[in-house]
């Protein structure tokens, strides 16, 4: 039980690879807080593992954040983990790019990501606790129709190995996981045909070395491992669990 005692706060850990991080960490010994919009999901998820709880919150919402780390203060006493997963993935050409999805996709995979992680400092000062961002394998092997997308965890990317330098002399590691087309409900949400969608994972899986979509348990053991004090030297890496598509 690698996290037994610690306390992880996931974003978005009411589906897919959240979901599956929650479960993982929660089954190591982890006490896990997820965090999103939707009580129902954020009800299956929970209801996975005794370990698990919930809090309904926005991260786009600054307050809303501030009150979930000042509840898991109050009833924990500390936190170790958080783990930056909440994001959207919008598949768009750039001649029919709509500004509010970018607005919108930079507000949930950057700022959000930056405000979390902000707030969280001064709890993961005192527990010299770790954090982990989802990126992309997108992120070095870019695809069509993904700019946008591409573009908002390039930047995560960059703020990772950022913060790893800034905060590792308060003892404080961070880490990335470049997560590669999984298997989550993400894709159900991407507006495209039947078609086009047949096309498109056709396209993503002959990008593959592996040949197939990750399921969600194959994100969510890397991720818990690199939460873990058995990667306590590992700081400001990208670690890219995604088939072999990155390379």
């Amino acid at each position: 039980m690698n996290l037994q005692g610690k306390v992880a706060l996931i974003t978005g850990g009411g589906t897919g690879i959240g979901r599956a991080i929650a479960y993982r960490m929660a089954k190591e010994g982890a006490s896990v807080v997820i965090i999103g919009r939707r009580a129902e999901k954020l009800q299956e998820s929970a209801a996975s593992h005794p370990g698990i709880s919930y809090m309904i919150a926005d991260v786009l919402k600054s307050a809303d954040i501030s009150q979930v780390l000042d509840d898991i203060d109050k009833r924990f006493g500390r936190l170790d983990i958080v783990v930056n997963n909440a994001g959207i993935a919008p598949i768009t050409p750039i001649e029919g790019i709509n500004m509010a999805d970018y607005d919108r996709t930079f507000a949930l995979n950057v700022r959000a990501v930056i405000d979390v992680t902000s707030q969280s400092i001064p709890y993961l000062k005192k527990s010299k606790g770790n954090i982990v961002n989802i990126t992309s394998g997108l992120v070095t092997n870019p695809m069509p129709m993904n700019c946008v997308y591409t573009a908002s965890k390039a930047a995560v990317l960059s703020m990772t190995e950022t913060w790893a330098k800034e905060l590792a002399p308060h003892g404080i590691r961070v880490n990335s996981v470049a997560a590669g087309a999984t298997r989550t409900p993400l894709y159900d949400k991407l507006g495209l045909t039947i078609e086009e969608t047949k096309d498109y994972e056709a396209a993503v899986k002959k990008n593959i070395p592996l040949g197939r979509y990750a399921e969600p348990e194959e994100i969510a053991g890397a991720v818990a491992f690199i939460a873990s004090d058995d990667a306590r030297y590992a700081t400001g890496a990208h670690w890219r669990i995604d088939g072999g598509f990155g390379m």
